[in-house]
């Protein structure tokens, strides 16, 4: 049987906080005791008493209530009982959330879909989904260096956040001293809702484009930009973003510094050697274990074969995250582009 706690709902939902095996009520302990408590359970494959504990920390824990929604379905599933798997989630939908769009891609899951009842829980979460799409607006977030002079130009880094995130999430893992000190870094937040509080770039690209080019011309109408050095990268769906907006040469760019992203339909060749007459520079960073590294090999292979001058580093031992060194690593892509000329 497989036994990881991926299945947990991964660092959205599910922190692996192990707590001693002493069961106590809901009411006793905090929240991170309780979900501390139910995956040392889950490890041990006693699903039903973590189901119990679950189920009682539904109105003990209204802030948390998704993540126990989730969890208290995924050990109804464990125990062959679809049909209270179900109940959970519709717990959730009865009491105002709804499930983005990569809480069920494990295979875990497919039992369930296969209920009959898993039909209208998905109508209800699609529905609950597109109402709270149509209340989404834009938001940008701009830091400025600490001596910010605006009769002085500064390098901007536009900077974009990960699938499934949003710019409080994203903030703090994407910054560097250089960043910090030396630049005006925007941080727009994607409208493309794919959970509760989590956003995409890559659902509809155009969106993207025309979103990230909005951003742009407000922080150089707000602030004293240097339009000669501006630089744009990201996580994932974000660095998929960065290289959208140099492929496409949707304002001029120096640089890019993507992490961990997908190759976008429009990495070619001759795309490629157009971006390099217009003197852009690159770094890609991947991880060992991320899922697209195949992809990002190809990325640098026609990179190098397209004159576009770039670095590719490849962090061992880590997936699909931010690895612990990307301050450096950034601060080392800001000297390669804008040292360059």
């Amino acid at each position: 049987m497989r036994k990881t706690v991926m299945s947990l709902m991964g660092p959205l939902f599910f922190w692996l906080l192990l707590i001693g095996p002493g069961l106590l009520s809901a009411q006793e302990r905090t929240y991170a005791e309780m979900r501390g408590e139910v995956v040392d359970l889950y490890n041990q494959e006693r699903f039903e008493e973590a189901a119990h504990i679950l189920k009682e920390a539904l109105d003990v824990y209204p802030d948390h209530i998704m993540a126990n929604c989730v969890n208290l379905a995924l050990m109804n599933v464990r125990l062959g009982n679809a049909e209270a798997g179900l109940e959970a989630l519709g717990y959730g939908l009865d009491h105002g959330i709804w499930y983005g769009k990569y809480t069920f891609l494990d295979p875990t899951w497919e039992v369930l879909k296969e209920d009959p009842g898993w039909a209208e829980l998905e109508t209800r979460n699609a529905e609950a989904w597109s109402e709270a799409s149509l209340q989404v607006e834009p938001r940008l977030e701009v830091t400025l260096p600490p001596d910010y002079d605006p009769d002085r130009r500064y390098p901007l880094f536009l900077a974009f956040h990960g699938g499934g995130e949003n710019v409080d999430l994203f903030m703090p893992n994407w910054t560097s001293p250089s960043l910090s000190e030396d630049f005006i870094v925007a941080f727009p937040q994607s409208t493309q809702l794919v959970a509760m509080d989590g956003y995409n770039w890559t659902e509809d690209v155009n969106v993207s484009m025309a979103e990230i080019h909005e951003a742009y011309q407000q922080v150089v109408g707000a602030y004293s930009v240097d339009e000669d050095r501006v630089i744009v990268g990201g996580f994932s769906s974000g660095g998929v973003a960065s290289l959208e907006v140099v492929l496409r040469d949707i304002f001029p760019v120096r640089g890019f510094v993507a992490l961990c992203p997908a190759m976008p339909d429009g990495f070619t060749l001759e795309a490629v050697e157009a971006a390099a007459g217009r003197g852009v520079r690159g770094t890609l960073l991947t991880t060992e274990m991320d899922g697209r590294v195949d992809q990002q090999r190809r990325m640098a292979d026609i990179m190098e074969e397209g004159g576009l001058p770039h670095e590719f580093h490849i962090t061992p031992n880590i997936g699909h995250w931010y690895p612990d060194d990307l301050g450096e690593r950034i601060d080392r892509a800001l000297v390669d582009i804008l040292g360059a000329g």
